[in-house]
């Protein structure tokens, strides 16, 4: 393998500071509505609220259009597929989206699914997804912007409106109890905390893989609270 370096767009709010021209540089993986700032040259959509009414399948059948390959999970497919009657395009692949656990159910297993055509393990982020694609695509040296890592208000957490109320989740109701705080509404919420640990655990896997196989991830995201990988900035690069 190569010593090829490539982006992972995140959807943080500190990605507005990235120049456009700084992406450019190099060869971009990005997610959900990312191409709102910038059309990666690949597009991952894993998540079934980023599609999960026919506004924002509209806008996605659009915005995908800037990207050289897509990936889709095979729930978000679903509720895609009715705007290609023919067929994907071929640029476009279809992935599982799943987690491994034990025998009993009871427990997630460290999973990096390094193999092409193999379903992407969640890990709680679509930004595990992108680290799997990346690997697999020959990249070895990842940098990391717009990872925030703050979860308490997704509408804060987030440069894309899928939260606004016009689009879906009614978030005016949401986030009332300052004792319960979390992610999503309804069957799509979950404990903030737990949702932390989960994340970084993987992205510990995820780390431990890459510099196992002689690869690096930097995050250059300023003031991101993710703890697991190597802080920098996007400026030095």
């Amino acid at each position: 393998m190569e010593d090829k370096t490539a982006v992972l767009i995140c959807n943080g709010p500190s990605l507005r500071s990235v120049p456009n021209s700084w992406l450019d540089k190099y060869y971009t993986f990005g997610s959900n509505r990312v191409w709102l700032k910038y059309s990666p040259k690949h597009l991952t959509v894993v998540d079934v609220k980023m599609v999960h009414n026919k506004k924002l399948q509209l806008e996605m059948v659009e915005g995908m259009k800037g990207s050289e390959l897509v990936t889709f999970s095979v729930d978000a497919a679903k509720l895609m597929q009715p705007h290609f009657p023919g067929g994907f395009p071929e640029n476009v692949s279809v992935l599982e989206w799943w987690n491994y656990y034990n025998e009993d159910g009871g427990k997630l297993l460290p999973v990096f699914a390094q193999k092409e055509g193999e379903p992407l393990v969640s890990g709680g982020t679509v930004t595990y997804g992108m680290l799997q694609l990346a690997w697999r695509r020959g990249f070895k040296n990842i940098l990391i912007v717009g990872m925030n890592h703050t979860f308490r208000d997704p509408r804060g957490d987030h440069m894309d409106p899928r939260y606004n109320v016009d689009v879906g989740i009614p978030y005016e109701i949401e986030n009332m109890d300052p004792k319960k705080v979390g992610r999503g509404a309804g069957k799509w919420f979950w404990s903030e905390e737990n949702f932390v640990k989960k994340t970084n655990m993987f992205y510990a896997v995820a780390k431990a893989f890459y510099e196992k196989h002689g690869g690096t991830i930097i995050n250059c995201t300023p003031d991101s609270l993710c703890p697991v990988f190597e802080k920098n900035d996007w400026r030095n690069y």
